[in-house]
Formats: C-alpha cells, structure tokens, sequence
C-alpha cells in the first residue's frame, strides 16, 4: 500500500508534457517597452508558451480596465483591437493589443494576463510622444572616397544616427531601447552586398549605443571587380563611399585608377594622323584645276 502511495505521488509531481516543461510560460526575449508618436498606432505583441486551453487578457493598469479577453474585444473604445497568431507556431502563440489614433493619456502600463490560478502576468510599458518618431540619418565616416591598393584591404565605415530633435529629448531615458531597432546594410554597385558569397574575405562589424549604430565593412585581397560605388543604407537614408583602386602603392596618376566603371589603359597607343593625303584634299586639288582649265 505505502508502494502505491509513493509512485502515484510520483506521477503526479512529474510534468504534464513529460518533457521537463509544463504549463503556461511568457517567452523572455520578447520587447516589452514600446514608444509611438500621438496620433499614429501602436501594437503590443504577447508571446505565450504551451498556452493549451488557457485564455489572454489585455489589461490596462491605470484603471484595470479588461480591453480584450480571449480574442474578444471588452472596451466600447473603438481604437481597441486584438489579434492572435495561431496555436500551430511552435515559438509560442502571440496575442496582440492594437490602439489606433493614439493620445498622450494612452501612455502607461498595459498588462498581458493568462487565466491560470494564480493569474501570470507580463508587463508592457508604452510611452506616447507628441511629436514624430525621431528622424533617422547615415553619414560616412571613413571618407567619401577611399583609396586601395589591388590585393591589398580596405575598411568602409557608416553610422545611423537618431537625430537629435525635441521628439528624442522628450523619450524617457528608460523607453529609449524601445525605439526601432536602427538598421544598416550594404550595397556594391547598385546590388546587396553578401559576406557569405563566394567571393570570401568580407566581413561586417556593428556596434550600437541606444540612438546610434556604427557599420564596418572590410575587403581582403582585393581585386579588380571590388572597385566601385558603396552604399550604406538604412531604411530612411542612406550614405555613399566610393573606393578606387590603384595598381601600386603611392600612385596617384589618373592612368593607374580603377573606378570600377572604365579601368583606363596607360600603355594604349594614341591615334596619329596619316602623312598621306586625304580623300576631300585630293578633290579639291582636282575641283581647283578644273576651274582654272575652265577659266583659261
């Protein structure tokens, strides 16, 4: 009897999935500080793991008003709606709260809610600015035109920067991280730019900072075809760098660059003019006598 007692606590301390897992769970990765400007839209993504036959509930924490449950809507604000993803995704379902035509006032806490006994709960922070996003440049800073040796290497490097501006000085220093992730990436005459292609020897490094990104690009072994137009692109702006390659270290002189464009052949031989008499010369020499016999 004691026996039976034993292994059927056993079995019920083990977990439901007997997989080392069980029940609800929020997915840690997720972002959960948000910044949009007034008068635009804002969604809050909630990732729920092995949510099962439990329901999410969109709760805002300054009054503890029940916006949505279970996918239905439980606020006469029509700015409000929900979505879920489906339950077939396995990286969890994601329950989102959308508001539309947002206003300062929507600024605060909003609090994603499984129905399990106790409840879970993630917590969202939203921060509604009167102004615009901030605004989004790139710049060069390795110089707008680079200069190389072939088989050498050459380092091209970008920023992207959130302006400063009001809108930016008016973010809490906490909701700063919740601004769009900045983003670079890299074109070579007019096509993306692949570090994995066959080509080898490129590689990409990137620092962030909250408002600011930095981008390197480095080209080993160079050669002919590496020359050209660079672009550093962001979204909303992008930055220029062209790289010219020379045949020697040290050489300046216009017949040893290479533009990518038109390589320009210092050992072509220039056009010469013909000692013999042209065609037109010959007819005039004739037209004239003619005239003269004419005239005589």
């Amino acid at each position: 009897m004691l026996l039976w007692i034993a292994l059927l606590m056993a079995a019920l301390s083990q977990p439901a999935d007997g997989g080392g897992r069980s029940g609800p769970a929020f997915d840690s990765s997720q972002q959960t500080t948000v910044v949009a400007s007034a008068g635009g839209s804002v969604e809050l993504h909630c990732r729920v793991l092995r949510l099962a036959d439990r329901a999410v509930s969109w709760v805002r924490s300054s009054d503890l008003q029940i916006l949505t449950h279970a996918g239905a809507v439980f606020t006469a604000d029509t700015r409000v709606s929900c979505a879920a993803a489906s339950q077939e995704d396995p990286r969890g379902t994601v329950h989102s709260l959308r508001i539309e035509v947002l206003r300062a006032s929507d600024s605060g806490r909003y609090e994603c809610q499984i129905n399990t006994e106790p409840k879970m709960s993630l917590f969202f922070n939203l921060t509604v600015i009167e102004w615009d996003l901030p605004v989004v440049s790139v710049s060069v800073l390795s110089g707008s035109v680079q200069r190389a040796v072939l088989g050498g290497s050459a380092i091209l490097s970008c920023e992207a920067r959130y302006e400063p501006s009001a809108a930016l000085a008016a973010i809490p220093a906490a909701a700063l991280a919740a601004l769009p992730p900045l983003t670079l990436h890299w074109e070579h005459n007019g096509e993306a730019l692949n570090p994995q292609s066959a080509r080898g020897g490129i590689s990409l490094e990137t620092e962030r900072w909250e408002t600011r990104l930095e981008s390197r690009l480095t080209l080993a072994a160079l050669v002919v075809k590496d020359a050209g137009r660079y672009v550093c692109a962001a979204p909303a702006d992008c930055a220029t760098i062209s790289l010219r390659l020379y045949r020697r270290e040290g050489d300046d002189r216009d017949d040893d660059i290479i533009d990518g464009e038109m390589e320009m052949q210092r050992d072509e031989p220039e056009p010469r003019l013909s000692s013999a008499p042209s065609l037109v010369a010959l007819l005039k020499i004739v037209t004239i006598g003619t005239l003269v016999a004419i005239g005589s």
